[in-house]
């Protein structure tokens, strides 16, 4: 497999990323035989949708290391939600933990990180981001567009036409692949309309998959074989 984020992009119509709502060797192994196609992690976060309080990474090192040895796709990882704190970060430390990329929202990216070439990076915009502002961002080197753009009172609510609006008004705004984060509880035929969108990767996180290997597992693997019959 390869474990670089633009040749999945291009190798899949429409590709499965799986972000874990702990980092847990058991939850990842359920996703890599569900067929994930990339998998994204958790460090210095309040996460929302999960609920969990992810600590720095020294405290992951073994998990980190463990699903490497599983698993040879692209492992991303969210580095904090503190601007302040993302540059003190080793990106050298991660990458050789076995990370091929980051993401982050467009509010936590510090020019620092927006010069590094240690691992690929992608981009988070959410509800307050200008669309029209998204053009700008193929002016850096950023590999993806996330659309974390659902608002709070939303999450967790089947995808509907205002959503598949809002994507598209962006999917026109810009040229980079664009990455739909579930937000929404999405079910694998939402992957239909997403692929006619020019959407080239669905992230499925703790709203759609749940907490427990099963869960996690059953999801995922409908999904995965949704997806290798879109188009």
């Amino acid at each position: 497999m390869n474990n670089n984020l633009c040749s999945l992009f291009e190798q899949k119509k429409v590709s499965i990323i799986v972000s874990l709502p702990e980092n847990r060797v058991d939850l990842a192994k359920a996703a890599i035989d569900a067929g994930a196609d990339a998998l994204k992690f958790h460090i210095n976060v309040n996460h929302r949708a999960s609920g969990n309080e992810f600590k720095n990474v020294d405290h992951y090192i073994d998990v980190f290391t463990e699903i490497r040895e599983l698993y040879d796709g692209p492992l991303g990882l969210v580095l904090s939600d503190d601007v302040n704190k993302v540059n003190q970060l080793d990106l050298k430390k991660l990458k050789n933990i076995g990370f091929t990329y980051f993401s982050l929202y467009a509010k936590d990216i510090t020019s620092k990180l927006l010069l590094q070439k240690e691992l690929e990076q992608t981009v988070a915009v959410d509800d307050l981001f200008q669309p029209d502002h998204v053009k700008a961002i193929e002016h850096f080197d950023m590999k993806a567009v996330e659309l974390s753009v659902v608002k709070k009172e939303d999450y967790g609510k089947p995808l509907n036409f205002e959503d598949i609006t809002l994507y598209r008004n962006y999917r026109e705004k810009t040229d980079l692949p664009i990455i739909i984060p579930s937000q929404k509880r999405l079910v694998p035929e939402d992957l239909d309309i997403l692929h006619q969108l020019g959407v080239q990767s669905v992230m499925l996180g703790a709203v759609t998959i749940g907490t427990t290997e099963k869960s996690i597992y059953e999801t995922v693997y409908a999904f995965t074989q949704h997806a290798s019959h879109v188009g």
